[in-house]
C-alpha cells in the first residue's frame, strides 16, 4: 500500500464532487491536514461530512491506496478558511467551473501557495491565471496542473468515495514552466508517482478524456437514445471506435512536428503507464482502455447531455483544435468531430469554448506562445 512519505503537508481542496472527496480522503489517511472547501451554493454537499467531521474512503486493491475513515483537518465554504493554513491548493472541479473558483480565490491567493489544478484541460493554468488578475490577485503566484485527474473515482454516498484506479506517472507542469522545478518536489512529497511535462502545452495536450469520451458516445448513440444498459469500455469500446480514436490522437501527436517545445507521447502509451500496475495490457486503445479492470463497472451514460460532451468537447477538443490550427499541425478529424457533436446535440459547443482567442493569445506567434508559456513574459 502506498504510504504517506512525508510529514504531513496543509492541503486545501477546492471541490467537492467525485474527485475533491477522493483526493480529501486520500491524503488525510496519508497522514496530511486537510481542509475541504465547497462553493457556498453547492454547501448542502457537505452536511453529512460535516455531521461525521470527514467522510470513507473504499479503494480498489490495485490501486496501492489504503481505504478507511478519514478525519478532516477543517470543512469550511468561507475561502479565507480555507487557504489560510494551506499550502498546496488543489482545485479539482469541472473545467467549466475555473473561472468562478478563480474569482472566489483572487484575493486570497499569495505567492506562497502552490496551485493546482487537477486537471486543468487544455489550457485551463492560462485562464485560471488570467481570470485572478482581473480579479485583483496577486500577479507572481504560479498555476500548476496535472494533465488528467489523479483517480478514477466516484461518490457512492453522501459522506463515502470509492477510488478504484491511481495514476502513477501523471504528467505535472506550471503556468510558467520556468518554474516548474520550484515547486515539483513539494507535490511530488503528496503525489510520488508524478512525472515533468514540459510546459502546460503539453500536459493540456495530454488529457485523454476528450480523444476518448466523445467518439465513444457519439457513435453509441442508438444505445444512449434507446438507454440500454451498456458497459462504456467493455462493451461499447469496439475496434471501430479505436482505429477513430488513433486517428484522432495522431492528429493530437502531430503538434510535435510543429515545435521542438512539446513532446507528446501516444495516448496509449500514457494510458497504460498509468494503469500498468492495475493490469492495463495491449497495444490497441480496445486492449488498454477496453479490457483494463479498473473499467470494468464503467457505464456509457444515458443522455448526451453529459460531461462527456459538455465538458470534453468546449473544453478539450475545441481548445485541441484551437492549439493545432495556431500551430498549423493536422486537425482534420477533430474539426469533423466537434462538428458532428454540434449537428447531434443541437448546441453550437464553439460559442463558449476555450480558445486562443478567449486565453489572450490571438496576437501571438506560435514562438511567442511558447515563450509565454515559459516566462509569462
Amino acid at each position: 500500500m502506498l504510504n504517506n512519505l512525508n510529514n504531513g503537508s496543509k492541503i486545501c481542496v477546492i471541490g467537492a464532487g467525485n474527485g475533491g472527496l477522493a483526493a480529501a480522503a486520500d491524503l488525510t489517511i496519508r497522514g496530511n491536514k486537510v481542509t475541504l472547501f465547497e462553493l457556498p451554493e453547492f454547501e448542502h454537499t457537505l452536511t453529512d461530512i460535516k455531521k461525521i467531521g470527514g467522510l470513507y474512503l473504499e479503494t480498489m486493491e490495485s490501486s496501492n491506496l489504503l481505504g478507511g475513515y478519514a478525519n478532516l483537518y477543517k470543512i469550511t465554504n468561507k475561502i479565507e478558511d480555507a487557504l489560510e493554513e494551506s499550502e498546496i491548493v488543489l482545485i479539482i472541479v469541472p473545467a467549466f467551473a475555473h473561472r468562478r473558483i478563480a474569482e472566489v480565490c483572487a484575493k486570497h491567493l499569495k505567492r506562497e501557495h502552490i496551485v493546482v489544478l487537477a486537471p486543468s484541460n487544455m489550457g485551463g493554468s492560462i485562464e485560471f491565471y488570467n481570470s485572478i488578475i482581473e480579479n485583483g490577485g496577486e500577479k507572481d503566484v504560479i498555476i500548476s496542473e496535472f494533465e488528467c485527474m489523479m483517480y478514477a473515482c466516484r461518490k457512492i454516498k453522501s459522506d463515502t468515495v470509492y477510488i478504484r484506479g491511481y495514476k502513477y506517472n501523471l504528467g505535472f507542469s506550471t503556468f510558467p514552466s520556468s518554474q516548474t522545478d520550484k515547486v515539483f518536489n513539494k507535490v511530488k512529497n503528496i503525489y510520488p508517482e508524478i512525472i515533468k511535462r514540459n510546459n502546460v502545452l503539453e500536459t493540456g495536450m495530454s488529457n485523454c478524456n476528450p480523444i476518448l469520451h466523445v467518439p465513444i458516445l457519439l457513435f453509441n448513440l442508438s444505445l444512449i437514445d434507446n438507454k440500454i444498459n451498456t458497459l462504456m469500455y467493455h462493451e461499447a469500446f469496439t475496434n471501430s471506435i479505436g482505429n477513430i480514436i488513433t486517428r484522432l490522437d495522431e492528429e493530437r501527436c502531430s503538434l510535435n512536428n510543429t515545435t521542438k517545445d512539446i513532446n507528446l507521447v501516444s495516448l496509449k502509451n500514457v494510458i497504460k503507464c498509468w494503469y500498468s500496475h492495475q493490469g492495463a495490457r495491449g497495444t490497441s486503445f480496445v486492449e488498454i482502455v477496453g479490457k483494463n479492470p479498473i473499467y470494468y463497472a464503467s457505464k456509457l451514460p444515458s443522455s448526451l447531455n453529459h460531461r462527456y460532451i459538455t465538458e470534453d468537447v468546449p473544453f478539450g477538443l475545441i481548445p485541441m483544435l484551437s492549439f493545432l490550427k495556431k500551430f498549423e499541425g493536422k486537425s482534420r478529424n477533430i474539426q469533423s468531430l466537434v462538428d458532428l457533436v454540434c449537428v447531434t446535440t443541437g448546441n453550437d459547443y464553439y460559442q463558449n469554448a476555450r480558445t486562443i482567442g478567449t486565453l489572450k493569445l490571438e496576437g501571438m506567434s506560435k514562438k511567442e506562445i511558447i515563450s509565454y508559456v515559459k516566462n509569462r513574459a
